[in-house]
């Protein structure tokens, strides 16, 4: 049998604010944790998709973008590399890799085109499906779990 236990108005609403409080604490963690997340997903998938690139003269894996709320984070640099060019927005909740040359979609869709010097079509499509598991463990954690 249960037994009743009364609790003082003002007891119960000081304890709530301060449950409130801790909730409110966590929920600001958890959303900075996931900007950060996100902010390492997307320059994965952009490192990645550019090994994958196809190569001619280098242009279309120099051209790889990375932005979150329309804000540039990283871009490729001539050598091929990825440059962090700053810190996302706080607490964004979108971003975006993409390929910016005339004929970076032609590259990515014909799968019939052929890649002597390395690379291949669906570069940065490959990346998304293949390596989705470690793209959503780098959202969550901000890491790749071994």
């Amino acid at each position: 049998m249960a037994k009743r236990i009364d609790i003082a108005r003002e007891d119960y609403l000081k304890g709530l604010n301060n449950v409130i409080e801790n909730l409110q604490e966590e929920i600001d963690k958890m959303i900075v944790q996931s900007t950060e997340g996100l902010e390492k997903a997307l320059i994965y998938a952009a490192k990645e998709s550019q090994k994958k690139a196809p190569v001619d003269t280098g242009d279309l894996r120099g051209s790889v973008l990375v932005e979150m709320d329309n804000t540039v984070i990283a871009k490729g640099n001539e050598d091929g590399g990825l440059t962090v060019t700053g810190d996302a927005p706080e607490n964004s909740t979108k971003g975006s890799v993409s390929y910016n040359t005339p004929y970076a979609a032609n590259q990515h869709e014909h799968t019939e085109y052929d890649h002597p010097l390395g690379g291949q079509a669906k570069y940065l499509e490959s990346v998304l499906t293949g390596d989705e598991d470690c793209i959503l463990q780098l959202i969550a954690n901000g890491k790749i779990n071994e």
